[in-house]
């Protein structure tokens, strides 16, 4: 319907189905005209979380995309009705795996960031998003993180004790408008300049959750975010420096400690072992110098 509707056929060319963390289904496409264009749909049998993410991301491109300080795909045509949400979104760029990111593609993206974070947060609409780190450090799954966690972290029962500490420490900069689900696949190059793809997550939140997630999503893999991505966004952004990496620090191992071991089950071997090594050392640079 979504086709017909956009007047778009599926490119057979690209016609792997991409990833969606949300579930939505994307797929390449082109326009009557012959541009290349990505199809994103979420269905509303995908329950009410995930129609609301997308109209969220729907209320970013038609709101914030034509002022924001950093490169999103341009909005072609939109659909909002009862059966789901439906955006058509010009190709913007090509990904390109972590290894092929360059010193000075890292600074570039933190420049941006620092750009986003310091853009007027909206007003007018509701832009409060869901926080799911916060809700597992109100509620933690103690059994899920003491399975996953309690053989490689010898310090999870103080660590556990004081994630109000860690709470605290994730709050101490103002909070700024977030792309939320910040990482590489998500990231697109053309021209030189990165394109930030994916905005159902967008909102008000915290800064150092775009910064963290981008090392939670490379680590996995083998890849090590840089230093020059945190100094290119200190030297563009007037903040607490000593805030902001404290800040870091306890939002990535956080995410490590109380959210990844939902997604465990997804990763190999070799990536989750690197995911624990990560994990332990970011968990002695925390008590080391915890007050």
């Amino acid at each position: 319907m979504v086709l017909r509707a956009f007047g778009v056929t599926t490119d057979q060319e690209s016609n792997a189905r991409l990833e969606s963390r949300s579930g939505a289904g994307v797929c390449a496409v082109r326009t009557s005209d012959g541009r290349a264009a990505y199809l994103k749909v979420t269905p509303a049998t995908l329950g009410p979380q995930a129609i609301a993410a997308a109209r969220r991301e729907l209320r970013f491109y038609t709101e914030i995309a034509p002022v924001a300080p950093v490169r999103a795909p341009r909005l072609l045509d939109c659909l909002d009705a009862g059966d789901g949400v439906a955006v058509l979104l010009a190709a913007a760029g090509e990904t390109r795996r972590v290894p092929e990111w360059t010193t000075g593609t890292w600074a570039a993206l933190g420049r941006d960031l620092a750009g986003l974070h310091d853009m007027p947060i909206p007003t007018g609409t509701d832009w409060q998003r869901p926080d799911a780190l916060q809700e597992a450090l109100t509620d933690p799954n103690l059994a899920e993180i003491d399975s996953f966690w309690a053989s490689a972290l010898p310090q999870l029962g103080e660590l556990l004790a004081r994630r109000a500490e860690l709470m605290e420490q994730l709050r101490a900069l103002p909070p700024a408008f977030v792309h939320g689900d910040c990482h590489t696949a998500n990231l697109v190059h053309s021209a030189g300049a990165i394109v930030f793809c994916d905005w159902q997550a967008a909102g008000i939140g915290r800064p150092a959750s775009d910064l963290a997630f981008l090392s939670v999503r490379a680590t996995p893999n083998g890849a090590i975010v840089p230093p020059a991505l945190l100094d290119a966004y200190l030297d563009a952004r007037a903040c607490d420096r000593r805030a902001l990496r404290r800040a870091l620090l306890a939002e990535e191992l956080a995410v490590f400690v109380f959210l990844w071991p939902a997604f465990a089950a997804l990763n190999s071997p070799q990536g989750i072992a690197r995911v624990r090594r990560r994990t332990l050392r970011l968990s002695r640079r925390w008590f080391s110098t915890a007050g």
